[in-house]
């Protein structure tokens, strides 16, 4: 066998590794990173969850408030009006 032939094989043998091997690598960084973003999104919607949770408590809070505040006025109660729930004052 020639030994440039030799040698033009082994050139193409590790170039195609090459490309192989910067396949697959990309390949798991897509994976890791997709993974990453998961996670991410996984602790912004749980975030989020809590929020939502406290905003509704606040706004059951709210409204038992002015129910309360309507049956004053309703029952011709004068001022002060009945104190602010302790969950509204911050």
């Amino acid at each position: 066998m020639d030994p440039v032939i030799g040698a033009l094989l082994t050139l193409i043998g590790v170039v195609f590794s090459a490309v192989l091997t910067k396949r697959g690598s990309d390949r798991k960084l897509r994976q890791d990173a997709g993974q990453q973003m998961i996670d991410q999104h996984q602790e912004d919607i749980a975030t989020l969850r809590k929020e939502v949770s406290d905003l509704r408590r606040t706004q059951r809070i709210q409204g038992d408030y002015i129910g309360q505040l309507r049956r004053h006025i309703a029952d011709g109660n004068p001022p002060p009006p009945p104190a602010w729930p302790e969950g509204l004052i911050t």
